[in-house]
């Protein structure tokens, strides 16, 4: 695994290099919509391809799956899938908001074993791997100690579908009152992380999750001592039931809200 550690957070760090040299001088024509709602930039290509290389080249028996380009088999079959997301937050990326990552995870039988999660413009690398907790640049991470909801500073994401939105909002519309604060920052892995930390106490993401933007941070939530269940608090069916990533303390004072208020 340390190997496999080491090659992740080489890749993450080349990565999110490229990005910071073009983050001050993104033009407006290297911009366009992947779908109706949602952006893509030629460096979200550019590193999305750079990573997919590395890794066939590397690792060809295994499988990638990208956000830009989808499920790349390997010849034969391999229990070993790489999860990538080159430019976690391309609209904060866009408008020169510092909040975005380049992301990774390793997934064995479907379940993440290690997970990279590196914001290149605060130089913060966030490492997680099962069963030896979480790091965020070499330092151990541990969730938040707040057990009242009512004190809480939570997130929020949602993905660019209509319905998803609108929960969101839904949601927003609850936990502001119902928690100290609310907000959305724009990068899924980036605020799993901060849950992570202790940052952030608690996390909603409306379905459908996309596990290209949650794989490496569930992991590090729960290596990091959290809890990551779907909106029932079940651990199984994030992406059509929406994911709730806790510290743990909090985690059945917020499903509660979800039900009762049938978020």
């Amino acid at each position: 695994m340390h190997v496999l550690k080491e090659f992740a957070i080489g890749l993450a760090l080349r990565s999110g290099n490229m990005l910071m040299k073009e983050f001050r001088a993104l033009a407006p024509e290297q911009i366009r919509f992947k779908d109706k709602r949602e952006l893509v930039t030629k460096h979200d290509i550019k590193v999305n391809r750079f990573l997919v290389s590395k890794i066939k080249k590397a690792y060809p028996d295994h499988d990638i799956l990208s956000e830009e380009e989808g499920l790349a088999k390997s010849k034969q079959p391999s229990d070993y899938m790489w999860v990538i997301d080159p430019l976690d937050g391309t609209t904060n990326f866009i408008m020169r908001h510092t909040f975005f990552t380049t992301t990774m995870a390793l997934l064995y039988k479907g379940d993440p074993i290690l997970g990279v999660i590196y914001s290149p413009y605060t130089r913060e690398l966030f490492i997680a791997e099962k069963g030896k907790g979480a790091r965020r640049n070499e330092v151990r991470m541990h969730v938040s100690n707040e057990d009242k909801l009512k004190t809480s500073f939570l997130c929020f994401a949602y993905s660019h579908e209509r319905k998803s939105l609108d929960r969101a909002m839904q949601a927003y519309r609850h936990f502001e009152f119902e928690a100290r604060s609310m907000r959305h920052f724009g990068s899924s892995s980036l605020e799993l992380a901060f849950v992570a930390s202790g940052r952030v106490d608690g996390m909603i993401i409306t379905p459908p999750v996309r596990v290209w933007d949650v794989a490496a941070g569930l992991l590090m939530v729960k290596e990091a001592g959290g809890t990551v269940t779907d909106f029932s608090g079940d651990p199984n069916k994030m992406a059509a039931n929406g994911m709730v990533a806790t510290n743990g303390k909090i985690h059945k004072q917020l499903l509660q809200v979800i039900k009762q208020k049938k978020i």
